[in-house]
């Protein structure tokens, strides 16, 4: 499947490349135990594998992936303009797993 990213420059997903989306959700205990839902969604945060480094030079690309964070509010365009400040800080206790947080995810431990 060929689809456009809106993660800058002309990027194009790939077969075989991942793509993670994370939205901001509200987690609380219930009489079942504890649940996430949707809450007022704020927007999302995506990465792309890139295991090639197809895009260097792109801002938003690199470290193995396309990093962005779009607002709900404009979903059509990411308010990201460099991965290494806007969005890998939050990453650096996930480097040792490919910069992403395994633990709530077992599907995602190698």
């Amino acid at each position: 499947m060929y689809a456009t990213a809106a993660l800058g420059n002309g990027a194009t997903l790939q077969p075989g490349d991942a793509v993670l989306v994370k939205f901001h959700a509200a987690t609380g205990k219930m009489k079942t135990g504890t649940v996430s839902h949707a809450e007022m969604l704020k927007g999302w945060f995506v990465m792309v594998k890139d295991s090639k480094g197809r895009y260097a030079g792109n801002k938003l690309w690199g470290d193995g992936w396309g990093w962005s964070w779009f607002d709900a509010a404009n979903p059509s365009k990411t308010t990201s303009a460099d991965y290494k400040t806007d969005c890998q800080p939050c990453h650096v206790p996930a480097r040792v797993s490919d910069w992403i947080y395994v633990s709530g995810y077992p599907p995602l431990r190698g």
